[in-house]
């Protein structure tokens, strides 16, 4: 017998797929002030494909250059997490088991946003990304919910 998807957990879904689109495509913002980290980099912002691109980067001071390894290691969950995410809600439609592990994603979302970016230290790209990761992990909640539903 052929699943048919709700049309509740079909319309959370589809909203999932934009907001995690939209993650993907902040990561092309700036995540993080780099005058208060590096202090080399006066007045600038690091977006996070800046950090991963400078993994490894030869700047001449040892410090910096540990600083953008570990810096750019941390921000390569910035784009894996939203690409599983995106995976999941595309790929599965007729079980919770997108909605788990969209919660998961956005609660280790919300997590590497404290942990690497850290309040003092945000920019509107983070800013807008936990606002996100918030609205998809409230929507995963409703997605687990509507699936009982009938349409």
């Amino acid at each position: 017998m052929l699943k048919v998807e709700n049309k509740t957990t079909k319309a959370i879904r589809v909203i999932q797929i934009i907001l995690f689109m939209l993650q993907l495509f902040l990561t092309t913002w700036p995540y993080v002030w780099g005058g208060v980290i590096l202090p080399q980099y006066k007045q600038s912002t690091f977006t996070v494909l800046d950090m991963i691109s400078n993994i490894g980067a030869s700047t001449g001071n040892a410090q910096t250059e540990q600083a953008l390894t570990v810096m750019g290691l941390c921000f390569i969950s910035f784009l894996v997490i939203p690409l599983v995410a995106l995976g999941f809600q595309i790929f599965d439609r007729y079980y919770n088991l997108k909605n788990v592990v969209t919660l998961i994603c956005c609660t280790a979302g919300i997590i590497c946003l404290i942990l690497f970016v850290g309040a003092r230290f945000l920019c509107f790209g983070s800013m807008c990304a936990m606002i996100l990761y918030l609205v998809s992990a409230f929507l995963s909640v409703m997605g687990i919910f509507a699936r009982y539903l009938k349409s």
